[in-house]
């Protein structure tokens, strides 16, 4: 009786560990959001998400209201803050964009826009070499735009 006992307590665990995953950046997030994780709590949470869709040659305006239109609408342009952690995790981040087959970020000549903006008619726009100001409608194939999501309104962020 105490063996099986024990295999049920084992089960439970199991279950109870499947169930609270932690994350850590650049793992896929498949719960009722859909995205690459940017960043978790303390307790290993995802806190931050980034859209595994992107939108191309599209101007700042453009994208700030393409975003509104990922999942179920809370999603937005990143800040400039959120941009520098998808480019610290970059390099996990793109590993599971290639397995889920969907286009990698920040390669090439690509630069994708921010949420904040750096003077009346320029926002902050990153790309392979480091985040800068360019004029809010260029619309050039190398300005893109990926929608982020913050998961919890605390901001209670861990960068691991």
């Amino acid at each position: 009786m105490k063996k099986y006992r024990n295999i049920c307590l084992i089960f439970i665990l199991l279950a109870f560990a499947c169930c609270n995953r932690h994350y850590e950046p650049g793992d896929y997030y498949n719960k009722e959001d859909k995205g690459i994780v940017l960043a978790v709590d303390a307790e290993g949470n995802a806190v931050l998400l980034m859209s595994l869709e992107e939108a191309k040659d599209i101007d700042v305006d453009s994208a700030a209201k393409w975003a509104l239109t990922v999942g179920d609408g809370n999603w937005q342009l990143p800040t400039k803050d959120e941009m520098t952690i998808l480019k610290k995790y970059k390099s996990l981040v793109n590993k599971t964009l290639e397995y889920k087959k969907q286009p990698t970020v920040l390669t090439g000549h690509t630069f994708y826009w921010t949420s904040s903006p750096c003077s009346e008619t320029h926002f902050y726009a990153c790309g392979p070499d480091g985040i800068n100001c360019f004029f809010k409608t260029n619309a050039s194939p190398h300005y893109r735009a990926r929608a982020v999501k913050n998961l919890k309104t605390d901001n209670n962020i861990n960068n691991r």
